[in-house]
């Protein structure tokens, strides 16, 4: 795999500090929209009718968002695997996008909306995630671009920040991952992976009319 040195990063101190710090406010921010929607979800009652088709569209479409989501950010984790900002790696997802672990987070939490039944949900999770990683993103590239100069300046000037470009693929020769990294993105993609069964839950407790229906749901 192809990548420039592996120094740890340690431009801009007080800087990077301070950007790495802000990573809680970001989960804060996501966690508390999430409450939010899933509050309005238990109170909310379906726009479509009982015969309606829709419904199980949507969560069939949240739960492959859902999936394809989870196995890219494993698929990134296998190049990036515990070297991020300290290696600059650029094959791979690389290849397409420069932050493709964010580029699946933002599809996942867009299926999260869908997988609960809900257009609205879709939209919001996936406005906010992607708001908050594109800004992230953008911060984390000044770091980036003091450490690794004119290497990142080309790579950057090639590869969008966010939305991939697939004409740009290329694969690694010898990709390599540490298998503790990788342990750790499975965990954390089970997050993910836990709306489906509670979406299934919610769906049979407002069927049972365990929940009340006070807000029509798109």
């Amino acid at each position: 795999m192809r990548v420039a040195d592996e120094q740890p990063l340690a431009v801009g101190g007080a800087r990077a500090r301070r950007i790495y710090l802000d990573q809680h406010a970001r989960i804060a921010v996501l966690g508390t929209c999430v409450g939010v929607v899933a509050a309005v979800l238990l109170v909310s009652r379906s726009v479509w009718t009982p015969e309606s088709a829709v419904p199980s569209l949507l969560r069939a479409g949240g739960q492959c968002l859902i999936l394809t989501g989870v196995l890219g950010r494993l698929w990134s984790t296998l190049y990036i695997g515990g070297r991020k900002n300290a290696a600059l790696v650029i094959e791979g997802p690389y290849s397409v996008t420069r932050n493709p672990l964010y580029l699946f987070s933002i599809i996942c939490a867009a299926g999260a909306g869908l997988a609960l039944g809900s257009l609205v949900a879709a939209l919001v999770l996936g406005s906010v995630t992607c708001f908050q990683l594109r800004r992230t993103a953008r911060r984390e590239q000044h770091l980036l671009a003091s450490h690794f100069g004119t290497a990142y300046a080309a790579y950057a000037r090639r590869v969008p920040l966010l939305w991939p470009r697939l004409a740009l693929y290329r694969e690694a020769e010898a990709p390599r991952f540490h298998p503790r990294v990788l342990t750790r993105a499975l965990r954390d993609s089970l997050l993910f992976l836990l709306v489906l069964p509670i979406a299934e839950i919610i769906d049979y407790a407002r069927a049972a009319g365990w929940l009340p229906r006070l807000l029509p749901l798109l």
